[in-house]
């Protein structure tokens, strides 16, 4: 199993995270790397997640669901979730 992004999409999601967290400030003056605990950046709440991950799906065309949102804790979970859907996908018969 892939369970990793190319260098060009973890730049995206990390990009994605940052816009939709509004993380652009001094409020956040870490990088976010795959290791961030996305529940401790500056006003994650439970709503704020879903918002990230609905545009995760929309941004990766992957549909990870509301089960996904007990299991992201850091940003490599995410990634994690982005390959999982994706190779459901592929093994779904055309």
């Amino acid at each position: 199993m892939n369970t990793r992004l190319t260098r060009h999409e973890r730049e995206r999601l990390y990009s994605l995270i940052r816009e939709k967290l509004d993380l652009g400030g001094a409020e956040c003056p870490e990088e976010i790397k795959n290791t961030t605990m996305v529940r401790e950046l500056p006003g994650v709440d439970s709503m704020t997640l879903l918002r990230l991950l609905g545009a995760v799906e929309l941004g990766f065309q992957v549909n990870l669901g509301f089960e996904a949102i007990p299991q992201v804790q850091t940003v490599q979970d995410i990634e994690r979730l982005i390959c999982e859907s994706r190779e459901q996908d592929a093994a779904r018969p055309s």
